[in-house]
């Protein structure tokens, strides 16, 4: 036992009388208790600076803390005050907005209520036609009473077998009795600087109207399947060619399927601008496009000249020698024939139509050049004109049957000889015509991508229209219906075949309702409607399906 054990003053906890104590003792610093003593002072001592200068930093950032606290207090305080101040601006002003505009719309219906009247009255009195917009109106009328309650009503009448029944007699003589595609050509603006502008723009035009109509009654009329009212002469003396027809038009009539043509010529080029609406069985937007060609009416006159002094000069010779062609008046005029030939080969005027540069002739006049019948030698200018138009115009008619009531193109079939001989021969127009049933057939088949096999009838339709205007020979069009068909039967039946009669022969015991729509159509096709055998084949399981 130690002396410290033995005094009762052993450990750390001896405090300063025992430190004084060792001090008679050997030295404490170098004993293995005093430096032990010495390190845990100094690790005491250096806890206890720590510990305060953590304190103080604490401290230190929560005082900080506590001003950025107050600092930010005051700018929430200052924002929310802004912000309340702005959002009572902003009220304030959208309550003022409001009651402006108000004010506005009951001035605006105020005047509405005033006017109408005699707005309607204005729009009447410039109304282009002499046949009343009620008249054109009430003769589209359908007889669908019937459908109309049916579709109103809730009682259990109009649910019945019978009440149905009626309803689709309606539809049905809707399908059989289409509504007109009605068609507006405005007469013709002539520029001022024409010569015979009168000329061009009433006995000219007069037969345009008379051949379209011509066309479009023998083709389009009333009672086909494709129906098209012309109104040729509807136009009243008050209006004047360029007062855009069509807006005053379409304001009464724009629930009727109408196209208005409005053309215009200046002597260069030859503008008609298009204006539609109701085009298919459920377009309402009023369509405007200017459809433009060139029409050089000095290189027309020019050529129209020439070859009509050809044709008068050989008519002379024939009497010439037979009879004295001066007695007769006819020594002036076989003069006058000779000079507008020579003239014409003279100034190499077919060279300059050719390499399009009839500027020196436009500049010294066609009229100071040749002797000129406005109305024979402008015939030509009629016929270019009608056959250009008519095309046009079949085409849309064309389109609004088929949008609206699932009729095949009737053009393609009258794009002969007959009636449009020099569009007929130009290839690139019957493309031009292809390529508008196509997207018109494509557009269709969008709709009816839900509806079975109405993509494969879609492609035989156009493909009957590709062979019709001799894009394509009959061998190229019976392949690719050949391979719509078997597709077709592919894809509904699980049956491979290789032609149209193996498809046939090899499906036709499942077929079903939902069938009937294709191979109705596939019967109209050269393929199946030559073979006899075939064609009746179809034609009996068809009716055995809609009659079972």
């Amino acid at each position: 036992m130690d002396i410290l054990t033995m005094l009762g003053l052993g450990g750390i906890g001896g405090g300063i009388v025992a430190s004084k104590l060792i001090d008679y003792f050997v030295p404490f610093e170098s004993s293995p208790q005093g430096k032990l003593f010495k390190a845990q002072k100094e690790w005491q001592n250096e806890l206890e600076e720590k510990r305060m200068n953590f304190q103080w930093q604490i401290e230190s950032q929560r005082m900080r803390f506590q001003e950025r606290m107050e600092e930010q207090r005051e700018e929430l305080q200052k924002y929310l005050q802004k912000n309340q101040i702005e959002a009572s601006k902003e009220i304030a002003l959208f309550q003022a907005r409001a009651m402006r505009q108000t004010q506005m719309l009951l001035a605006q219906k105020h005047a509405q209520d005033t006017l109408q009247d005699h707005l309607l009255q204005d729009a009447l009195r410039t109304f282009p036609l002499n046949v009343s917009p009620l008249v054109l109106l009430k003769n589209q009328l359908q007889p669908l009473g019937h459908l109309l309650a049916f579709s109103d009503s809730d009682s259990d009448f109009y649910k019945s077998e019978g009440a149905i029944a009626q309803a689709y007699e309606e539809v049905e003589a809707i399908r059989k009795r289409p509504d007109a595609l009605n068609i507006f050509v405005a007469p013709v603006h002539v520029d001022s600087k024409i010569k015979n502008r009168k000329v061009l723009s009433d006995q000219i035009w007069d037969t345009v109207y008379q051949r379209i109509e011509s066309f479009f009654t023998l083709n389009y009329n009333r009672s086909s399947d494709h129906p098209v009212i012309f109104y040729p002469t509807a136009w009243n003396d008050k209006y004047n060619p360029g007062m855009h027809a069509a807006e005053t038009l379409h304001y009464f009539l724009k629930d009727l399927p109408c196209v208005v043509i409005e053309p215009r010529f200046d002597g260069t080029t030859f503008r008609m601008m298009f204006s539609s609406w109701g085009l298919g069985y459920n377009s309402t937007i009023h369509h405007r496009i200017e459809l433009s060609f060139p029409i050089n009416i000095d290189a027309v006159l020019a050529l129209s000249v020439y070859n009509r002094s050809l044709k008068a000069l050989d008519a002379i010779k024939e009497i010439d020698g037979l009879l004295d062609i001066n007695e007769y008046g006819f020594g002036m005029k076989k003069r006058e024939l000779e000079r507008n030939i020579d003239l014409f080969e003279a100034l190499h005027i077919e060279e300059r139509m050719k390499e399009n540069r009839m500027e020196e002739i436009e500049a010294l006049g066609i009229y100071n050049i040749f002797k000129i019948e406005p109305v024979q030698d402008l015939a030509t200018l009629a016929d270019y004109l009608s056959a250009r138009i008519g095309l046009n115009l079949a085409v849309l008619a064309d389109i609004h049957h088929l949008r609206s009531y699932d009729r095949n193109p009737k053009l393609p079939t009258l794009l002969t000889e007959k009636y449009f001989p020099t569009l007929y021969a130009d290839k690139l127009v019957r493309k031009e015509l292809f390529k508008e049933y196509e997207e018109a057939y494509m557009q269709l088949r969008k709709e009816e991508k839900e509806i079975e096999g109405m993509r494969e009838i879609r492609g035989n339709q156009t493909t009957n229209v590709k062979n019709l205007l001799e894009l394509s020979n009959s061998d190229e069009a019976l392949k690719e219906i050949t391979e719509n068909t078997c597709e077709y039967v592919r894809r509904q039946f699980n049956i491979e075949a290789s032609t149209i009669k193996e498809a046939i022969n090899k499906s036709i015991e499942f077929w079903d309702e939902k069938h009937i729509a294709f191979f109705k159509d596939l019967m109209t096709y050269d393929g199946v409607a030559n073979d006899r055998k075939l064609h009746q084949r179809i034609g009996s399981r068809i009716f055995d399906l809609q009659h079972k």
